[in-house]
């Protein structure tokens, strides 16, 4: 039995009236991930919560932001209601939620006939209504999200990831989180040497509602850059206590708070890849010159066009470029039947101390380097500076590192 008189809401109101409303109002459990309003669909009841949690979430040029979460006792739909508008943005739970539908008329009946439940009406209002109607329709910029993926290990990716976050914080001041979802042998903490006491797990145990301010507790500043990071369980077999709809609501919240969010993705493509997948801006692929990574990135190429992932939001990079083997990057590209957007050359003696000693290596002195102007190439796009490219081969991509 639902006591409705022990949430705020319904307890300035005489008790007949909550009877009332136990009678008439329609209460239902959904499961996590559950759509309950989409935007611009008609709103013909309130949303009352009675347990669990739900993203409120609105759109804007294609890209989805989480303006503020309900708790147990909140409402929705006052806004709506009272401007005489379709709902003004879409409700998700991402945990299994229990909700109670309160119709129009219902409400407006009670803010007529009771003073003192119309104030609490009207603070609402104000508090929904200045993020709705201002923020959610405001053109700031929503934050990007940038997947690095591949299909085995060993072709950079980690290293490449890291080193474009710290980049990002650094050169062109961004506010930047890693979020390393190689959930059973995750290394950004390697890379940035940074303690891996607070995780992606420890996180998913905690008590909900997941809130930005409880995401950020459990984020591990890199101080020299600034960067942000999301680790993964420390021990591998606790991989599998991390849900996809868990991580997609973090991302989300993350999002709306940072300029970029960076995912380091694990090497297969399971539910939560091809959700992170479908959430991103850009994809990089990276590969390198060996023969299985060109085949089996070609096989992922197909796949995600049948999957209807836009063609211009995947990008390959070419790892270790200059270790060719017999292979030039335009047979590659003809083989892919894809344009090379970005190459890396083959700078070992710089990167693997890098790594040894947990330092990114774009913060060593590497002025004019050919590593570093390549790292740059991948920002730049990522700020809106390099305009995209078409079709390289050996002697162009020559010209881009070295700037000639």
């Amino acid at each position: 039995m639902i006591d409705l008189k022990s949430f705020s809401f319904f307890s300035i109101l005489p008790t007949r009236e909550v009877e009332k409303i136990k009678k008439t109002c329609r209460i239902q459990k959904y499961t996590s991930g559950t759509p309950v309003y989409e935007e611009g669909e008609e709103l013909r009841d309130l949303i009352f919560l009675i347990e669990g949690e739900i993203s409120v979430v609105k759109k804007h040029g294609g890209k989805k932001k989480t303006l503020y979460t309900l708790d147990p006792g909140d409402i929705y739909g006052e806004v709506e209601t009272l401007n005489g508008t379709n709902s003004l943005a879409s409700l998700v739970g991402y945990q299994e939620f229990q909700v109670m539908f309160i119709p129009k008329e219902a409400l407006l009946r009670l803010i007529g006939l009771y003073p003192n439940f119309a104030r609490e009406i009207r603070e609402m209002y104000s508090r929904h209504a200045s993020i709705l109607l201002e923020q959610g329709l405001s053109k700031a910029p929503f934050g990007q999200i940038v997947t690095f993926f591949n299909v085995k290990g060993g072709a950079g990716k980690s290293v490449i990831s890291a080193n474009t976050a710290v980049l990002l914080a650094r050169k062109w001041k961004k506010r930047v989180v890693v979020v390393d979802l190689n959930l059973s042998f995750g290394d950004q903490a390697i890379l940035f040497g940074v303690p891996n006491d607070k995780n992606i797990y420890e996180l998913s145990r905690e008590r909900p509602p997941l809130k930005p301010e409880k995401i950020e507790s459990f984020l591990t500043v890199h101080r020299p850059s600034g960067v942000r990071i999301l680790l993964p369980p420390p021990l591998p077999e606790l991989a599998e206590k991390i849900k996809p709809e868990f991580v997609e609501q973090i991302i989300d919240l993350l999002r709306a708070n940072y300029d970029f969010v960076i995912i380091d993705t694990n090497n297969q493509l399971t539910d939560m890849e091809i959700g992170i997948i479908n959430m991103s801006d850009t994809v990089f692929l990276i590969m390198t010159m060996e023969m299985t990574f060109v085949k089996n990135t070609k096989v992922l190429l197909d796949l995600l066009q049948r999957m209807k992932i836009p063609r211009e939001k995947v990008k390959v990079i070419l790892n270790r470029a200059f270790k060719a083997l017999g292979l030039e990057p335009s047979r590659v590209e003809t083989s892919l039947r894809y344009a090379i957007s970005h190459f890396i050359p083959s700078e070992g003696d710089i990167v693997i101390p890098s790594v040894n000693i947990g330092v990114p290596f774009v913060m060593q002195h590497l002025e004019g380097s050919a590593i570093l102007l390549s790292m740059e190439k991948i920002c730049q796009r990522l700020v809106g500076e390099e305009p995209d490219k078409g079709t390289w081969n050996m002697f162009s991509l020559i010209r881009e590192v070295f700037g000639l």
